[in-house]
């Protein structure tokens, strides 16, 4: 996996774009956002995020009126982010009591909530219920007794959606799948049928107020999703002959792909078993027709559609930053970053993310570098290391292998082993890693001492600012106890 490609096309029109041989986000300068906030930095662009949402709420509105987009705050819960989003009209979905608190502190009403997890507490469930969150997806029969319990004791009605199982493969790895009963998600037709009967028993209690399902993430088959509508349709139909009320809602859960690059180029040294992982044609607009448009027609627009993206809504709103500390002079020439996967926890499952050198945006003269993160662990590498090992332990084995292996690198290597950037790349220069903007913040560590790096929001009329501090030495101890 040695060959290489091109470093264009890269840009996005007025989001990024390179003058003087730099590169520009949104029209600031990248080395500049570095000199002044310090690397390793993410970036967010406001302007993308209020894209992304503007596009979702206006293509599955146009389909059906009553929808409703709780961005899945697992993504990026970061305060200003959400802020964003509340202001362009956004829900969210959260997955704990403390997602709840933040959602609470970015100001939105407990009423425009959805709470997913399949080990709520006791604790959590009190403070959401006795706040009046506006749905909880319920994962499980112990669940829904514990739910009751809560609710009873408050004095209150718990709002409940079931989360069912459509048996339905969806998701760019196995571990990504989340709608059969292979996973650790939802119930069983056998544990829906008991869970309602449970319901209808407690009416103070708890109310079914919608259906829930969730089929994967990075889904970039639409048969996937198409499937989804007609069982959530039968579904709905099903279980509102045994309801004495009518269900207010029908939630789709998320995944909804995201492209990891503006060019298909930039994928071409990645394995063609993983690249459609990274490249879908699947936009709000054709999800819309597909998933939203059926849902509605068949169920009318009296119920409520909700959708929970997350990794669609900021995967490509945010560039992360980070700067060349050491290099070694080899035959490939080594680079070692300030950032690992400490810092953007993908690295360690095998993601794939686009680089170039902001530093010299617009050289065309390229070489070829293996790339590193700092952290004392083999793993930390931005080339797959596992999967190279494990080509090289097959072929060591049985030789007879050697003449497959391309074959043997397609399947087990899930990132190509070298970068092309500019020739002239060296130690100083910043390095901008791409479409980073899903789980990253959320993700971070301290691992081996390394504080968290920082998170700037930048707007073409008001520069950047900061949204998340960089972690200090202190920051370390402070949940140490001597």
């Amino acid at each position: 996996m040695t060959s290489v490609v091109s470093l264009h096309p890269w840009k996005r029109e007025a989001h990024l774009t390179s003058a003087d041989n730099q590169l520009l986000i949104d029209g600031v300068n990248a080395v500049e956002l570095v000199e002044r906030y310090g690397s390793p930095l993410y970036v967010y662009s406001e302007a993308r995020l209020r894209k992304n949402a503007r596009d979702i709420l206006e293509n599955f509105r146009r389909e059906h009126a009553n929808t409703r987009v709780c961005f899945a705050s697992k993504a990026c819960a970061n305060l200003a982010v959400l802020k964003v989003f509340k202001d362009c009209g956004l829900a969210l979905e959260v997955n704990s009591g403390g997602e709840f608190h933040k959602a609470c502190v970015a100001g939105f009403a407990p009423g425009e909530l959805v709470f997913n997890g399949v080990a709520k507490q006791v604790q959590e469930l009190r403070e959401v219920i006795e706040a009046g969150i506006g749905s909880i997806n319920v994962d499980s029969l112990s669940e829904l007794d514990r739910i009751i319990a809560v609710a009873a004791e408050l004095g209150r009605q718990a709002r409940v959606a079931l989360r069912i199982i459509p048996e339905i493969r969806g998701g760019a790895a196995a571990g990504w799948q989340t709608g059969t009963s292979s996973s650790k998600f939802g119930m069983t037709a056998d544990e829906q049928a008991e869970a309602i009967e449970r319901i209808l028993a407690q009416p103070q209690a708890v109310k079914m107020v919608g259906v829930h399902a969730h089929i994967g993430t990075q889904i970039t088959d639409i048969a996937v999703y198409q499937a989804e509508a007609a069982f959530l349709i039968d579904y709905v139909r099903e279980v509102s002959e045994r309801l004495p009320y009518a269900l207010e809602h029908v939630n789709l859960g998320g995944g909804f792909a995201k492209n990891y690059s503006s060019a298909e180029e930039n994928f071409a040294t990645v394995a063609p078993h993983y690249r459609d992982n990274y490249r879908t044609d699947i936009d709000f607009a054709r999800l819309a027709q597909q998933l939203i448009r059926p849902i509605s027609q068949a169920l009318g627009q009296g119920i409520q559609i909700i959708v929970e993206p997350g990794r669609s809504m900021v995967s490509d709103t945010a560039i992360l930053l980070t700067r060349i500390e050491a290099h070694k002079a080899r035959q490939t020439p080594v680079c070692y970053l300030d950032a690992g996967y400490s810092v953007l926890f993908d690295l360690y499952n095998g993601w794939y993310f686009h680089m170039l050198n902001a530093s010299r945006s617009d050289d065309r003269d390229t070489a070829l570098f293996r790339m590193a993160g700092p952290l004392c662990d083999s793993s930390d590498t931005y080339y797959d290391i596992e999967g190279e090992g494990a080509v090289a332990e097959l072929i060591a084995e049985q030789p007879a292998l050697a003449e497959h292996r391309a074959v043997l690198e397609q399947v087990l290597v899930h990132q190509p082993n070298l970068r092309e950037l500019p020739a002239a790349t060296a130690q100083g220069d910043v390095i901008a890693l791409l479409d980073v903007g899903a789980y990253a913040l959320e993700m971070m560590s301290q691992y081996c001492g390394r504080q968290a790096a920082a998170a700037v929001l930048v707007d073409q009329r008001q520069g950047s600012r900061l949204i998340r501090r960089r972690a200090e030495y202190a920051d370390l101890l402070s949940h140490d106890v001597d």
